[in-house]
């Protein structure tokens, strides 16, 4: 099962999603749940870090978990509505794997 933690401020905007876990919808290499959320998450991250210049603070390991934290030292508003639409572009895409796969991929959602 593939959980996926989505942490929000009291504004509502993302700060730190987190993935833990391997979907068990077929065997490694084969798993296409794997495959999607793997592709999704990677690929935004690297959006981010392109499109916008920002380092994003995140870690990735070979036992399912990946940790994606945007610094809080970015001030430019506009840097910050653009990361902002981009990780909503993510939960989007997150949301439709888990609706599609919903026995092996669970999404919960926190307000800090």
């Amino acid at each position: 099962m593939v959980r996926i933690l989505i942490e929000r401020d009291q504004e509502g905007q993302v700060k730190r999603v987190s993935i833990k876990g391997h979907a068990g919808y077929a065997e490694p290499g084969r798993d296409i749940v794997c495959a999607a959320i793997s592709g999704i998450s990677i690929g935004m991250v690297n959006a981010i870090e392109k499109l916008t210049g920002v380092q994003v603070h995140s870690d990735l390991d070979h036992e399912g978990k990946m940790n994606c934290q945007i610094p809080a030292n970015v001030n430019d508003p506009k840097v910050i509505d653009q990361i902002h639409l981009l990780l909503e572009a993510m939960i989007l895409s997150l949301e439709q794997v888990a609706d599609e796969a919903p026995d092996f991929v669970k999404i919960k959602e926190k307000r800090k």
